[in-house]
């Protein structure tokens, strides 16, 4: 009833479908138990459905990033709920996408097998369940990322209107959406120009490049001023990378050491066939370029100018990684040791991210949540004190209270003029003041890099009455 073929790719989808119901389970494994972190609630404040477009896009471009992924975030706000919980589904589903997307890579570049195996690589990987549980545009940045390459190919191998027009969409939204993004975007024009060339002038191929590109720098034209202004910065919480930065990168990609190990010896198993394989020397030079390009700038930009490279922003060269060590387990000819194997880094690397990982290099990890909700349940109109994001995260809960600067708390103290109770968010933040504040502990709360106390003025009485509870 069916030819071999048929029930093969048959069998090929439905593969891929359980590894994306895998991912998606993966992904979605206690998403919302985290509180958000000090991003996450830039982003999710910066795309509260009551700003306008307008102070979206000002709000995002200003502090350092383009705008697309804010955008998108304050257009789904106001189809679903504004909160804590639709930015994570949000990321969350992009990062599945990234499944599907990275499959077709894989196959595109090399074979049906590779990109299987490319796919289960990225489902179980560290690095992309942990910033799809994050309210930040790295998981739509990677997906952007390989969506792009795809429409790339398809520019080169057709080059008509249609192709221009997909790959110049696609790439302009990339742009759009991290500075990162500029790199892969760049190794394509290179690409375009080397693949115009490298047989005799193809003014199609040329024709159809400097159409795109015209595209996506029209997309930049808002942003320009922005872009000059961002690259004279010198300011930066990025440190600058040491010399073991990309063995880092690599184990954090793959976090179990075995499967680290594993991993690296197939990619460069990898690297040494594909360097001998004439017939795959575009998919080497696709890969690499991809690679070397992007991360030599953001490198010599980093060691000699202001430093961009960091974990998170390594993520646009990851799929790179995945596809060099999925093309290193396809050489392995016998199916049952490749699916052994496979099996393996799979359970090595659900398991290790089911071990509570470090997760320091991908986020703060701070509960910013718990101090919060004990003033939303628990204030009684009492003022509260701190930092300008517990302001951000009660609006972001639906409470209406909002919490003054310490440096207000600081300007009543010294005059005087204090009320008699008050609440303190991270009280530590004014050590360098407590020489000169006249009150007195009446409770405080620890929790993870975050604490809530409950002060008294000194002379004042009743603030036990209200005191903390650790409900």
């Amino acid at each position: 009833m069916f030819s071999k073929r048929s029930k093969q790719l048959f069998n090929e989808y439905i593969l891929l479908f359980l590894i994306v119901a895998l991912g998606a389970v993966l992904r979605s494994y206690d998403v919302f138990g985290k509180s958000l972190w000090i991003d996450e609630v830039f982003s999710v404040n910066v795309s509260d459905p009551n700003n306008s477009l307008s102070e979206v896009f000002h709000l995002t471009v200003e502090d350092v990033h383009p705008p697309f992924y804010q955008i998108l975030l304050w257009l789904v706000f106001h189809v679903f709920d504004y909160g804590e919980r639709v930015g994570r589904v949000l990321s969350v589903v992009f990062s599945v996408a990234l499944l599907p997307a990275i499959y077709c890579l894989g196959k595109k570049l090399f074979n049906n097998r590779v990109g299987t195996i490319a796919a289960l690589l990225s489902a179980v990987n560290f690095v992309f369940i942990a910033l799809a549980r994050d309210t930040r545009s790295y998981s739509l940045l990677v997906l952007l990322v390989v969506i792009s390459f795809l429409f790339f190919f398809r520019l080169v191998e057709r080059k008509n209107a249609k192709a221009v027009l997909f790959y110049a969409f696609v790439a302009s939204l990339l742009v759009n959406t991290h500075y990162f993004g500029f790199f892969p975007v760049m190794t394509q024009f290179v690409l375009l120009l080397y693949f115009s060339i490298r047989a005799g002038i193809d003014k199609r191929l040329l024709v159809a490049g400097g159409a795109a590109g015209m595209f996506v720098l029209f997309s930049l034209m808002p942003l320009l001023s922005y872009v000059l202004i961002n690259l004279k910065r010198t300011d930066t919480w990025i440190q600058k990378p040491n010399e073991d930065f990309l063995i880092e990168v690599f184990v954090l990609l793959f976090g179990n050491l075995s499967v680290v190990m594993l991993c690296g010896m197939f990619m460069v198993l990898a690297l040494a066939k594909l360097l001998v394989l004439p017939d795959r020397s575009d998919s080497l030079k696709v890969l690499l370029l991809w690679w070397f390009l992007g991360f030599t700038v953001a490198w010599l930009r980093s060691l000699f100018f202001t430093p961009i490279l960091s974990f998170r922003n390594m993520i646009v060269f990851m799929p790179v990684v995945i596809v060099f060590v999925s093309f290193g387990f396809n050489l392995v000819r016998d199916d049952f040791v490749r699916w052994m194997l496979l099996v393996f880094v799979c359970v090595m690397s659900v398991s290790f991210y089911l071990m509570s990982p470090d997760y320091s290099k991908l986020r703060i990890e701070q509960d910013l949540r718990s101090p919060v909700k004990k003033i939303i349940e628990e204030a009684r109109n009492i003022p509260v004190y701190g930092n300008s994001v517990y302001s951000d995260y009660l609006k972001i809960l639906g409470s209406p209270v909002r919490v003054a600067p310490y440096e207000k708390l600081v300007a009543e103290l010294k005059g005087h003029n204090t009320p008699h109770c008050f609440y303190i968010l991270d009280i530590d933040q004014l050590r360098d003041y407590s020489d000169q504040l006249d009150v007195k502990v009446v409770e405080k709360v620890e929790y993870q890099k975050s604490s809530i106390a409950l002060l008294r003025s000194n002379g004042a009485q009743g603030c036990e009455s209200v005191a903390l509870t650790d409900k």
